[in-house]
């Protein structure tokens, strides 16, 4: 497995103040750049992730280790708890791309910690956009055969996990529930596996796949509650809840049968960078993934999604990065309906980093400014426009509702 390494922050731009300092492990000399190869990589690369021993860390070291010993190029994983650090290193350009979680929407937004003086919307580009399923577990004899039947019990509240909260306000409201109609139990991601042994909980948000919920279901029967449907008033919240998700169905969950499906929700956690990252650099880059994929796709139960056919190109909530879209384009890919959501994406971006410093000046001491400014937003920006379904340049994986 790639070695995790953590490095100081070459930058000294206000937005990193609190980020902590970390140890050099000789990662990139001073703030210089690294050499370049021949193919136009830097010789050595950093890319930020989650920490060590979660499924998105191991997915990226396979694909890491694909780089240095197939194609020659050094890649060191940087890790991070926290939204603010995987996207920091990324910022100060001490890490050139990172595998982070919804942060990189809130970033490219200025929403929620991004609302301050500090950042505000942020010039991210998505790369590459492996699949991933997560849902709600409960154990089978439970007695929760539905989303409708948590009414009253021990649902998780994940601490210091707000985008993963919404997500799981959004599945109760598919139920027609709340929050308000459960019994809420703050704890954290990686604690709600013993929770739910204990008794703690009656249900847990996880990845479908992984060492630890693959344990879990072989000790206890255990069942996935089912999203699906074709009655789109469930879906009503999802939108502004969790806009990066879709109901996708997945046949591979810890605890199915061979032949069993569940309707869950699918996202992804993509790659990603800086609009101002060569857009050569960057396709050259997923070549060399595209080239490795047989290499890593066993490595672990997920890395078989970042094959080219497998990525997700919808919902396009933060836009691809010039040198991705020339990829997908030659992977037969890409589409008219996606390059439409594109511009709508980069005149978004525009039209936000535009307004935000007068808006910054007006708010700057409210208490309630990331709402403000969540509403700034649905008062002067425009709509973006959907992507067809039968236009949205897919070509393998599941297939949203």
């Amino acid at each position: 497995m790639m070695e995790a390494t953590m490095t100081l922050p070459c930058s000294r731009r206000s937005f990193l103040a609190g980020v902590g300092s970390v140890a050099a492990a000789g990662l990139l000399a001073g703030c210089g750049q690294p050499s370049v190869r021949s193919d136009g990589l830097p010789e050595q690369m950093v890319w930020s992730t989650y920490g060590v021993g979660t499924g998105t860390y191991n997915d990226l070291a396979a694909v890491a280790n694909a780089m240095t010993q197939q194609s020659g190029v050094q890649v060191r994983l940087m890790t991070s708890d926290t939204g603010i650090g995987r996207l920091a290193p990324v910022m100060s350009q001490t890490a050139q791309y990172a595998r982070a979680g919804d942060e990189y929407f809130y970033a490219f937004e200025g929403d929620d910690e991004f609302a301050s003086g500090q950042w505000g919307p942020q010039p991210i580009r998505q790369i590459f956009a492996p699949p991933g399923n997560y849902g709600v577990l409960v154990l089978e004899d439970s007695g929760i055969e539905t989303v409708e039947d948590l009414e009253g019990r021990r649902y998780p509240r994940l601490v210091a996990s707000t985008s993963m909260n919404r997500k799981l306000e959004a599945i109760l409201n598919y139920g027609g529930l709340t929050s308000d109609d459960v019994d809420l139990v703050d704890i954290s991601y990686a604690e709600q596996i013993d929770a739910l042994r204990s008794g703690q909980l009656d249900a847990l948000y996880q990845n479908v796949v992984g060492a630890n919920i693959e344990e879990l279901a072989s000790q206890y029967p255990v069942r996935w509650l089912d999203l699906g449907g074709d009655d789109e008033s469930r879906y009503e919240t999802w939108e502004t809840l969790a806009p990066m998700v879709r109901p996708g169905s997945f046949t591979d969950g810890a605890g199915l049968d061979e032949g069993e499906s569940v309707v869950n929700m699918q996202y992804s956690i993509p790659l990603t960078t800086l609009e101002e990252r060569s857009a050569d650099e960057v396709l050259t880059l997923l070549e060399h993934i595209d080239e490795n994929y047989g290499s890593f796709k066993d490595a672990t139960p997920d890395a078989h999604n970042f094959h080219r056919d497998e990525v997700l190109m919808t919902p396009m909530v933060v836009p691809f990065h010039e040198g991705a879209v020339r990829f997908f384009e030659r992977a037969d890919r890409w589409s008219e309906s996606l390059q439409a959501r594109q511009d709508a994406l980069l005149e978004r971006e525009q039209l936000m980093r535009s307004a935000w410093p007068d808006f910054w000046d007006d708010h700057a001491t409210d208490d309630d400014v990331a709402r403000q400014w969540y509403s700034w937003k649905q008062d002067n920006l425009p709509d973006l426009p959907e992507v067809d379904d039968d236009d949205d340049g897919s070509n393998g994986g599941e297939s949203d509702r």
